[in-house]
């Protein structure tokens, strides 16, 4: 069993979970998240757009579960591959890693690129790195985030340096002064992280409304998903049997961007994220995946038809 094993089957961040079809608690809610709001002194529309619906996928937080038999989520290994397309024309690539870590750790790495037409008018390259490290208890604990963004030459890193003892998240970037956001609770983690804990949640369901804080800009934000009902959907892959997550966003420092992006998650124990997609303004950017390698011994890629 790997280390993401016991963190994806027994890690209880503090979340609000409600049915929203029965309208109160879920049974599985113990606690409730109470944030206080922070005052902090210090590409075109459609790129953000294309950048923020693959991203999406870093908002998700993690979850209380249950030990399962078989684990839960992503395992160390495991590589993920999207093609992703603005109103059905191609724009970008993109992928999700679990790089090899030491005992305790974890290494998580994302990236997006455009490509075609789009790249020759918007040349955008980015990545996020998140790692962190477990508790004795099998609570994934983030330590570092960072985001390497690129539009054609213009270059900058953002970097974010978790302090659990002082409960604060030193932000840095070239060319401004550093910066400490405070209210970063233990269960306030960067959204890359929090997006593998929640496919290691045992507790999904249809109707489940969760809301969680994270770190992103200069702030720490909370974030609502809801979990859809069952379905299957057909992707450049095949057939998958899916929930669909939506998460509302605000105008955070990542998506700057009104409106709700859906995440499609496999309903088996690896919790594949197959399809991202986001309709703001009667406009369609997403993401499917067409290539992976789920570190359990399966490997798919989509072979484009000339």
């Amino acid at each position: 069993m790997t280390f993401f094993a016991p963190f994806f089957s027994v890690h209880a961040s503090p979340v609000t979970c409600y049915d929203v079809r029965r309208e109160g608690p879920c049974i599985s809610s113990v606690r409730a998240i109470r944030m206080e709001s922070m005052k902090i002194r210090f590409a075109p529309r459609c790129i953000r757009l294309l950048v923020a619906v693959w991203l999406s996928a870093s908002v998700f937080p993690a979850c209380a579960s249950g030990a399962t038999a078989t684990p839960l989520g992503a395992l160390p290994g495991e590589r993920l591959r999207y093609n992703i397309h603005w109103m059905g024309v191609p724009g970008g690539e993109a992928f999700m890693e679990v790089r090899p870590a030491k005992a305790g750790h974890y290494a998580l790495v994302a990236g997006v690129e455009s490509t075609g037409v789009v790249r020759l008018l918007h040349p955008i390259q980015d990545q996020l790195q998140a790692e962190g490290s477990v508790t004795a208890s099998g609570v994934m604990s983030a330590r570092y985030y960072a985001k390497h963004q690129q539009r054609g030459d213009q270059k900058r890193v953002i970097e974010y340096r978790f302090d659990r003892e002082w409960g604060e998240v030193l932000r840095t970037q070239e060319g401004e002064e550093s910066q400490s956001i405070g209210g970063v609770t233990p269960g306030v983690h960067d959204m890359l992280t929090g997006f593998y804990a929640l496919r290691g949640c045992a507790g999904l369901k249809p109707g489940a409304r969760i809301y969680v804080p994270m770190v992103d800009g200069k702030k720490v934000y909370q974030v609502a998903t809801e979990v859809g009902e069952e379905e299957r959907l057909l992707t450049p892959l095949g057939w998958f049997d899916v929930w669909p997550m939506t998460v509302m966003v605000g105008n955070s420092d990542l998506f700057r961007l009104q409106g709700s992006i859906v995440v499609w998650l496999t309903r088996d124990a690896r919790r594949l994220p197959v399809r991202v997609e986001s309709r703001i303004d009667f406009k369609s950017v997403a993401a499917d995946l067409v290539a992976y390698d789920d570190a359990r011994g399966e490997r798919r890629e989509w072979k484009e038809s000339k």
